[in-house]
């Protein structure tokens, strides 16, 4: 079985801060709630949305009716409000010609994630989108790594969210940015390379396997653990 990378989203691929807290921002206050610190706001890219609008206070309706005002605003245009971060067509395009299999697993929405990276014209690089699914239920990260991996014909079997054994080589590697992505990996048996260009905090990042501050050293972070 080709090795396969896990790619996170939102914080790794794109640079959607803006936009996300802009939603953020229309959806609270179409149900009048006060707005949370700058520093809740700038860690808002990587959770799924209806957590960060519970974390600020939202429960029952008043918490559907923002998340209902947030997708409106999503849909009328503002998940365009986001850039690539530079490098990734080269490195995608390089991970693909040496027989990487390449898949999503973002928080995102599928629909959301698909019009985002069809924006950036990488689209057709992944194998697989791996993403939440629109408005349903799978939307934590853990559900989504385990969509992702059972659609890929990968292990899905979840355990303690501990680092696996150091060493390697490792078949599948996840690649993102904030304590998500990293201890949904670890729940699969999985190690995760930290972003450093990310949203996550220092404290966050810490507790990955890798820590890749360049597009460089992401790709050798990413051959090393693949074993290749």
């Amino acid at each position: 079985m080709s090795p396969t990378l896990l790619i996170d989203v939102d914080g790794t691929i794109s640079d959607s801060l803006p936009g996300i807290q802009e939603g953020f921002r229309i959806g609270l206050a179409a149900v009048d709630h006060p707005l949370p610190d700058d520093e809740f706001l700038a860690r808002l890219a990587g959770p799924p949305m209806y957590e960060s609008m519970a974390r600020a206070g939202l429960t029952g309706d008043r918490l559907d009716a923002a998340l209902a005002a947030y997708r409106e605003q999503q849909h009328a245009g503002g998940w365009a409000d986001t850039r690539m971060f530079d490098g990734w067509p080269e490195l995608l395009d390089g991970w693909r010609a040496d027989g990487i299999r390449l898949s999503t697993a973002t928080s995102k929405g599928g629909y959301f994630a698909r019009k985002v990276l069809d924006r950036f014209g990488i689209l057709d690089r992944f194998d697989f989108i791996g993403a939440a699914d629109d408005g349903g239920t799978r939307h934590e990260k853990i559900d989504v790594l385990d969509h992702t991996l059972t659609s890929l014909g990968l292990p899905a079997e979840r355990r303690d969210p501990v680092p696996p054994t150091p060493g390697g080589p490792f078949p599948t590697v996840m690649v993102g940015d904030r304590i998500h992505d990293i201890e949904g990996a670890h729940t699969f048996g999985l190690p995760c390379i930290a972003v450093g260009w990310g949203y996550g905090p220092d404290e966050e990042r810490e507790r990955a396997d890798a820590i890749a501050h360049d597009m460089a050293e992401l790709d050798r972070h990413a051959r090393s653990l693949l074993g290749m």
